[in-house]
């Protein structure tokens, strides 16, 4: 019996949970459900302030794309391109799917396990150049000058009167400049 990997599926724009609910319930009509072990669509909890108040939001990690653990064979194979929806396997240039290492695929689960994140991973860096979209100075761009992680601060330089302003912000009134 061939072990169980992980393999990344590349699926249509938002069509990752209709991909997953279909694969989980069709692998057990077919028989497949010691072949096909598990689906995943690794989220994120994103916070954000609207309004003054914080609201968490769920955020897909790897947008387009469902993660399969399963024996590889032509039967899954095939199984799996013919799910409404896949485009196509993460595969190498002779279109072999390609599976996941063991060390990529731990960092995911662990990093979507609530029990062993100790806090949110840093979506800010010093230097970084945000727009604030909340408060008085809203539509400013400006760089941030410092992070305060436990109170979920910036101090952020937005040019006023010529020179660069400190200004301290929540986290959730700013957004990344693209």
């Amino acid at each position: 019996m061939a072990r169980a990997c992980w393999y990344a599926v590349h699926v249509l724009s938002q069509a990752e949970q209709r991909v997953k609910t279909f694969i989980e319930k069709t692998r057990i009509e077919r028989g497949m459900q010691d072949k096909i072990v598990d689906v995943i669509i690794p989220l994120d909890t994103e916070v954000k302030r609207v309004q003054g108040k914080k609201i968490e939001k769920k955020v897909k990690v790897f947008p387009g794309y469902v993660l399969i653990r399963m024996e590889l064979d032509d039967n899954t194979f095939a199984f799996i391109k013919r799910v409404p929806g896949v485009t196509n396997f993460v595969s190498s240039g002779a279109n072999k799917p390609v599976a996941m290492k063991d060390s990529e695929i731990k960092s995911i689960l662990d990093s979507l396990d609530p029990q062993k994140t100790l806090k949110p991973k840093n979506k800010f860096y010093k230097d970084m150049i945000v727009r604030i979209v909340a408060g008085p100075f809203s539509d400013y761009t400006g760089k941030i000058d410092f992070i305060d992680e436990d109170k979920e601060m910036l101090k952020v330089l937005v040019p006023l009167f010529g020179r660069d302003t400190p200004i301290e912000i929540e986290f959730g009134q700013v957004e990344k400049v693209s």
